[in-house]
């Protein structure tokens, strides 16, 4: 399996310092609000997009749900402080490690620029607006150490006047990011690759425990349609309600076998109680058969107990799984606490609270 054994986070949004180890197949992350689960989220994509510079402005924008302007990114420095990298490290399971730093830079005003001379350090009154996001990372193996930068600059317009890449580096993993926003996605590029696989019979076959009146799943112009049984006509999935959409986006996603890592936020959104079991089942199963990694936030007590109803009845999955409750204590700062599924069992057998841990 391709993947993260573990991660660190430094400075980065609400978290100042927090490292998670023992990663499993499936991982699902518990914890209050603003106890850092998204961000966490949000780190592993950034480690698995280190050479896009625009993926920290897309993250910014998935985030508020709306347009996130370059200035915004300040968002991703803890406390705001911009003089304080966040700075991400990682142990893959294929032993490379990688490390990620943001930096934010000002440009100079034009008519200040000529009046300093040599060796001369400008002053804040020179400064006009922040305009490069530089992103700084590394990858060592042992064969090799690398360092990469990229960067992206905007103009006072907000618009980007230069783009670097990173030369001399591919990133070899492909990752999957399902925001909590229930408007947000499209199943359309992942049941694309599976119908040229010819697997997206295993997707309709999965759609059918969310609802047995369904027999077939098409992609027509972008868009998916189902078919139910007594309606002539073929349903597109995005008039439909937001339970079946959510229950594709994440089937599809987890079956599409491009997907070497899967990011999912706050799983239960749109979803009945009743579908979770079947869900966290087929997530499971398409996991282990497509070899891929998987996260997973939550909120929800009803998700973690059927979550247990089902690891109950397929132990083969139970080692597989790890969960972490997060917590931003006030003596010792942001701590995870691991729990297998034995951890999980004796918590819903004796009704003992997971989701949030204050110390």
């Amino acid at each position: 399996m391709d993947g993260f054994r573990n991660i660190e986070i430094k400075n980065f949004r609400g978290i100042d310092r927090l490292k998670i180890d023992d990663f499993s197949r499936v991982n699902i992350l518990l914890g209050q609000n603003s106890s850092g689960k998204s961000s966490v989220l949000e780190c592993l994509l950034l480690m698995m997009g280190m050479s896009n510079p625009d993926l920290p402005q897309t993250i910014n924008s998935i985030r508020s749900r709306n347009y996130s302007s370059f200035a915004d990114l300040g968002y991703m420095f803890h406390n705001y402080d911009l003089k304080v990298k966040p700075e991400i490290f990682s142990e893959l399971f294929d032993n490379t490690k990688r490390h990620l730093s943001l930096e934010l830079t000002f440009v100079f005003d034009e008519k200040s620029q000529p009046d300093l001379q040599n060796g001369q350090i400008p002053t804040s009154e020179t400064k006009t607006f922040l305009n490069t996001l530089k992103m700084l990372f590394g990858v060592e193996s042992s064969q090799q150490k690398s360092t990469h930068e990229c960067s992206l600059t905007v103009n006072q317009q907000g618009l980007i006047s230069n783009k670097k890449l990173a030369e001399g580096y591919l990133e070899k993993n492909s990752v999957a990011y399902l925001s909590s926003d229930l408007a947000a996605g499209n199943p359309a590029n992942d049941l694309v690759e599976l119908a040229k696989r010819r697997l997206k019979d295993s997707v309709t076959e999965q759609l059918k425990h969310f609802d047995s009146r369904i027999t077939t799943l098409e992609i027509l112009n972008n868009v998916a349609y189902v078919g139910l049984e007594g309606i002539d006509q073929l349903l597109a999935v995005n008039m439909q309600g937001d339970g079946l959409r959510r229950y594709l986006n994440i089937v599809a996603a987890s079956a599409n076998p491009m997907n070497n890592i899967l990011l999912i936020d706050e799983i239960e959104n749109g979803l009945h109680y009743s579908a979770y079991k079947k869900l966290w089942e087929a997530i499971f199963a398409l996991a282990t058969t497509t070899n891929k990694q998987v996260f997973v936030t939550t909120h929800s007590k009803e998700t973690l107990s059927q979550l247990n109803e089902m690891l109950e009845e397929h132990p083969e999955y139970q080692q597989e799984m790890r969960l972490y409750t997060l917590a931003n204590t006030p003596i010792k700062g942001h701590q995870a606490y691991t729990y297998t599924f034995d951890g999980l069992s004796g918590a819903c057998e004796n009704d003992v609270e997971l989701r949030g841990r204050v110390l």
